[in-house]
């Protein structure tokens, strides 16, 4: 039975997440071309207390969105990017605080098309999570000794020889 590799996979999710970024973000550079272009200038407008233009913050967006996009789409940075990107989703869910009636219907658990569009992006967050690369940690134990003789207080003593004295 073959296995795909689970690098490659992860890779593939990330392209995808990628382009979807790069593809979002694209239409926010061009004024009233993203469907998504005044909820995220009225989010953002919340969230920095209108400090930011909307005129500027839907630019900055833009660059971030595509500015992750290559990230992702190219694998540079990844984990970086990774935990920008996810940063970025939380943000996404303001909304549903901030402006609940443009995101729920009037039907109990009933949601408008500016609810659906949000509560979608829990699909990017656990595409997000899955391709989340850990750092490395490696013990000490698993790093060669320079010295066989001090190999046991070096063991116990996580790499330092309090008995030896100070030249």
């Amino acid at each position: 039975m073959h296995r795909s590799n689970p690098t490659r996979k992860n890779r593939f999710i990330a392209i995808a997440i990628g382009l979807v970024y790069c593809w979002f973000g694209a239409l926010k550079f061009v004024p009233n071309l993203s469907p998504a272009e005044d909820l995220a200038k009225n989010t953002i407008h919340h969230l920095t207390f209108g400090m930011i233009p909307d005129e500027v913050s839907i630019i900055l967006l833009a660059f971030w969105e595509v500015g992750l996009g290559f990230l992702l789409v190219f694998g540079f940075f990844r984990r970086q990017a990774v935990l920008l990107a996810l940063a970025h989703m939380v943000c996404t869910f303001a909304p549903l605080f901030f402006f609940p009636n443009d995101v729920f219907g009037e039907e109990p658990l009933s949601l408008t098309l500016v609810g659906q569009y949000i509560m979608k992006n829990i699909i990017i967050i656990a595409a997000l999570v899955a391709i989340y690369e850990r750092k490395q940690v490696f013990e000490k134990k698993d790093l060669p000794l320079k010295n066989q003789k001090e190999g046991y207080s070096q063991g116990l003593l996580f790499g330092k020889n309090l008995f030896k004295k100070a030249s």
